[in-house]
């Protein structure tokens, strides 16, 4: 009877099989070998990793198969079968990974090698091929830099290459795993042979001997392999059990005399090669393991020539900036080298020297002096020009429209607006509506539309363009004391209770950003009163005294330098009519600033603290009562502040910052307790806590026009702010201070920094809040206009920019809709014929801006969410708004009379 081998997986192709072991000197030689013999080809191959991967994961998951059914049926297995079984999960969760980052076509993006084994293939392949094959699937840290080191000392990488070495290692150490699984599999398929005849042998032996030398002789003409699993298991099974079973092994070991061996050879060249493959596939599992716990962000920026070139930036900054900035560096200078003529060291060392000409020119403190004024700002055409790079066609068209933003934005509003109500009008026009109602119906309709109309410019906007994310320096380890910095909370002293709370607020927004060169502090004053004061405002100062007095103590080792309290004494006003702390949140500020720069305490009743350490703050954070500061959000502040390119810089002739930034707003996101009060807070609150998928969002200005809105919580630096404002309100003029200093300080966005509060629980506190806002708006209608008066009481030129004066005109626009609203649906109801056709049209309106953007919500999928998940995440974040602009609806009357 003849038997033959299960039907088995068909292995992919055996590369060649290297058993030299090298150590790290060996390596090192062997780099600059390898980068010798390497030549590129002048095209890019095709992609065949990905088919190479599902090759290897089709092979390595049939071989598995294979081993259980051997294993169930009790039969042995040998010790690197059992490794490649009890580690198959971490094989497939690598796998998946391995597909995840390795998406169709990466490897056509990659150089192609030209010649050799690997022909055809990525060079960055080959280098991990070569690495995982001469140490025996182990992945030694130090020998793969000095690898790559020496490699690069002939033919440097890419910066897409060296990011490629994590992958590149996977899928070889996956290969390397493949080839022991051929022998696994092989042998496991002449054991499962050799089982097949022994059984039979011993079966014969047992119940019929006379027929044993038949059964040897069907075996004979079975052909079966003379290898060494087939061998040792046969010989395993046979050995020991009587002379009748000795005539197979005899004859086995004449036919493996035939070519100079014996069966004790065969077994102990088996269990050599046992545990040369168990090693093999240890290393293998614990390299895969290893790749996962390696800082490879370390390792490109120790490989990177172009990271290395870029650390000699002439304003000695490059180096100290974070991680996620610096890399945003190098996307521009690998982006530059495929779109031009140099290469990516090159590119860099073009922007490093353009940089140390402005160095020479303008001084090393000028932000012409970094290297990133090359890469991100007004600098990056002369680098292209240099470099002979050509931006795509998209990236020229934006950066052409970018030229005149609030032109093309202000017209695209203008000209939806001018569409949207001209049709409206006409029908009301043929309703036979005239003379001064129809231009009043015409009036209201152009208010109304707008709405709709700035709501879908917007959208395209931030369609079109990408998150501005600010540049930061690196500061997780420490602010320097250059950029000491006062946190503050500008509220008001109402109870005992309230001290209680803002004591141990500021205590826990202490212990979540924890710095030398961080101070912090209350800026308070006691509530609007008939009188200059009252029975317990001497207690309720005594209290906070002595409640900022104990974290000094208690966190200060007594030195009463790191927290401090500034309390105001109340001033008559006698425009409102009351005792009451002067110029309120803005009055606090201002006399801050004074006692920060000029040491003046002259607007402070009480000054808790050393304060002779202030004398060197740079910035002030500035918090609302309600404002949490998440853990090492001020160190993040900071850095982005400090930053070369976001250092404000002031323009005499309009008195106001020009470039760079002197304020910086933060997200502003809903505390979870704040979320779950009541119903409405739900509804109108957003998504509570931290979102891990979206660290970074769009804001039309700071994307379209790289300016922010500044609405009271954020970061300023103290000098700029206070040159850019002062002298600039006249008193007892302004409420809504925040969105004019945000004007004159230039605000922008750090939209991947979040900050939370919480938001008004009941309807009547949330409408009530809008409606103060509101009138803050309108105190600034005077704004619009040339000329203003100060705080002398002179007038004098604005200085505000177009773009500060659409946002202010924006708001007061805003204002105007629910009243415009309410008024044309009572039109539409009661006067003009086709009501339907203007209920759904007001209807639109409102319910246009919430389906915009549900609709970009929903595009948009981040790349590390599941599809399911985005889409639940989508599905509800669509049900709450349309539930906002539903109660929005309802409550349209009420607001429109309110305002």
């Amino acid at each position: 009877m003849k038997a033959t081998r299960r039907a088995g997986p068909s292995a992919p192709e055996e590369p060649p099989l290297r058993a030299e072991l090298f150590s790290a000197e060996q390596m090192e030689q062997h780099g600059a070998l390898l980068a010798a013999l390497h030549r590129l080809a002048p095209r890019r191959g095709p992609d065949v990793l990905l088919a190479r991967l599902t090759s290897n994961e089709v092979f390595l998951a049939a071989t598995c198969d294979h081993l259980t059914d051997a294993t169930a049926a009790g039969h042995r297995i040998t010790p690197a079968a059992e490794w490649l079984l009890d580690n198959f999960h971490l094989v497939e969760e690598q796998i998946r990974a391995a597909r995840r980052h390795l998406p169709k076509g990466y490897s056509r993006e990659l150089p192609g090698l030209a010649d050799g084994p690997s022909v055809g293939l990525p060079r960055v392949y080959d280098i991990a091929l070569e690495a995982i094959a001469h140490g025996d699937g182990r992945v030694d840290p130090y020998g793969l830099r000095r690898f790559v080191a020496a490699y690069q000392t002939v033919a440097p990488l890419r910066l897409g290459e060296l990011w490629a070495i994590p992958i590149m290692l996977r899928l070889a150490i996956i290969e390397n795993l493949r080839r022991v699984a051929v022998r696994v599999a092989e042998g496991r398929a002449d054991r499962d042979i050799a089982v097949v005849w022994a059984h039979k042998l011993e079966d014969v032996a047992a119940t019929d001997p006379k027929n044993l030398i038949l059964v040897l002789a069907d075996m004979a003409r079975s052909h079966p392999p003379m290898s060494t699993p087939f061998v040792s298991e046969l010989a395993r099974r046979l050995q020991g059990h009587g002379a009748a079973l000795a005539l197979p092994l005899t004859w086995i070991e004449q036919r493996l005399a035939e070519s100079g061996l014996s069966i004790e050879q065969m077994v102990n060249s088996g269990t050599q090669q046992q545990a040369a493959d168990q090693v093999s596939i240890a290393n293998s599992i614990g390299s895969l393991r290893l790749l996962g716990t390696m800082d490879w962000r370390d390792f490109v920026e120790e490989m990177s020539h172009v990271e290395a070139t870029l650390r000699t930036d002439p304003a000695s900054a490059y180096a100290a900036m974070d991680f996620a900035t610096r890399d945003r560096y190098r996307h521009v200078v690998e982006g530059l080298a495929k779109a031009g003529k140099l290469t990516e060291d090159a590119v860099a060392g073009q922007a490093v020297a353009l940089a140390a000409g402005a160095a020479t020119r303008e001084g090393p403190a000028h932000r012409t002096a970094h290297v990133g004024f090359w890469l991100l700002e007004g600098g990056l055409p002369e680098l292209e020009k240099r470099t002979g790079a050509r931006p795509p066609p998209g990236a020229r068209l934006r950066r052409w429209v970018g030229r005149r933003p609030l032109l093309w934005y202000l017209s695209a509003v203008a000209s939806l607006t001018g569409l949207l109500a001209a049709g409206l009008v006409r029908d009301a026009q043929a309703q036979g509506v005239a003379g001064w109602t129809l231009a009043a119906l015409g009036v209201l309709t152009l208010l109304a539309t707008s709405h709709a109309s700035v709501a879908l410019v917007n959208w395209v906007t931030t369609w079109f363009t990408t998150p501005h994310l600010l540049p930061r320096m690196d500061y997780s380890k420490g602010i320097p004391p250059e950029s000491r910095t006062l946190v503050v909370v500008p509220t008001m002293l109402t109870s005992a209770g309230n001290v209680g709370r803002l004591v141990e607020a500021l205590e826990v927004r202490f212990l979540a950003n924890r710095d030398a060169s961080l101070h912090w502090g209350l800026v308070t004053d006691f509530r609007d009163a008939p009188q200059e004061s009252l029975p317990d405002d001497a207690q309720l100062l005594d209290l906070l005294r002595e409640r900022v007095e104990a974290l000094n103590q208690q966190y200060a080792d007594g030195r009463n330098d790191t927290f401090f309290l500034f309390h105001r004494p109340r001033r008559w006003n006698p425009r409102e009519g009351v005792w009451m702390g002067h110029e309120r949140k803005r009055g606090k500020l201002a006399d801050l600033n004074a006692l920060l720069r000029e040491g003046n305490a002259g607007g402070f009743s009480l000054v808790e603290g050393a304060v002779a350490v202030l004398a060197g703050v740079r910035y002030v954070i500035t918090l609302d009562t309600d404002t949490e500061l998440p853990r090492d959000a001020a160190r993040q502040l900071v850095g982005t502040m400090a930053h070369p390119l976001n250092r404000p810089v002031f323009d005499e002739r309009s008195r106001r910052i020009r470039e760079g930034y002197g304020i910086l707003q933060p997200r502003v996101g809903v505390s979870l307790p704040g979320i779950i009060r009541s119903r409405y807070a739900r509804l109108h609150g957003g998504e509570p806590g931290i979102d891990p998928y979206t660290r970074a969002v769009s804001d039309v200005y700071q994307d379209a026009f790289h300016e922010g809105s500044f609405i009271g919580k954020g970061i300023y630096d103290l000098e700029a702010f206070e040159r850019a404002i002062q002298g600039r309100f006249p008193e007892n003029r302004v409420l809504s201070h925040d969105l004019l200093e945000g004007c004159y300080a230039r605000s922008g966005l750090i939209s991947d920094v979040e900050l939370y509060e919480d938001n008004p629980s009941r309807y009547d506190a949330d409408v009530h809040r809008r409606h103060r806002w509101i009138r803050g708006d309108w105190q600034l209608v005077g704004w619009l206009l040339p000329w203003v008066g100060d705080a002398d009481g002179r007038f004098r030129e604005t200085g505000l920019s177009s773009l500060s004066r659409w946002k202010l005109f924006d708001n007061l626009r805003r204002s105007l809709v629910p009243a415009t609203l309410t008024v044309l649906f009572l039109l539409s109801w009661g006067v003009l014929a086709s009501a339907w056709l203007w209920t759904l049209t007001l209807l639109g309106i409102l319910f246009l801006p919430p389906v915009l953007a549900t609709l970009l919500d929903a595009l948009r999928k981040p790349e590390e969410m599941r599809l399911d998940q985005h889409l639940a995440a989508a599905t509800r974040t669509t049900a709450r708004r349309l539930s906002q602009t539903a109660a929005a609806f309802v409550f349209l009357p009420h607001e429109a009379y309110l305002d």
